[in-house]
């Protein structure tokens, strides 16, 4: 157990150094980069973490909510620094992550999970959607790093 807290820990730590989202383009590179998680100065959203994703309001919770994909997440971890040369080290860590994502959520491809308040970043979102930085390696917050809704005209 304290094995996988580390590796978690390390993975936060050493992914701060990551490129941007792959499904961002490279126009909102210095954007991701200026982000950081609300509260800290830590960057939140250049991490290997992050992703565009579906979002709503929840209108009964008070909350948003954003849509986690499995193969997505668990794939991103490939652009880590700490794996995206070592193909056996990305496969352990990955088999890691899905374990924690089964313990979580089950066997299911995707699911929704509540974005804690402390964990919106207000930041105008020039993307064209929400942006959640996220992994089953961080325990606390719901796994969220930041948040960063849309807010379309």
């Amino acid at each position: 157990m304290r094995f996988i807290w580390l590796l978690g820990l390390l993975h936060f730590a050493m992914s701060a150094h990551a490129a941007p989202p792959p499904d961002a383009s490279g126009r909102y590179h210095d954007w991701f980069r200026s982000l950081t998680v609300p509260g800290l100065s830590t960057a939140c959203c250049t991490v290997a973490d992050c992703r565009m994703v579906e979002s709503r309001w929840n209108g009964r919770t008070q909350h948003y909510e954003a849509k986690v994909v499995r193969e997505v997440f668990s794939n991103a971890l490939r652009n880590s620094p700490l794996y995206e040369k070592d193909p056996a080290a990305f496969q352990s860590a990955r088999q890691i992550w899905l374990s924690k994502w089964i313990t979580s959520f089950g066997d299911i491809p995707e699911a929704w999970i509540e974005i804690p308040d402390a964990r919106i970043n207000q930041a105008n979102n020039p993307t064209g959607r929400a942006v959640l930085c996220w992994s089953t390696f961080y325990p606390d917050f719901n796994g969220v790093f930041c948040f960063i809704p849309f807010q379309g005209a």
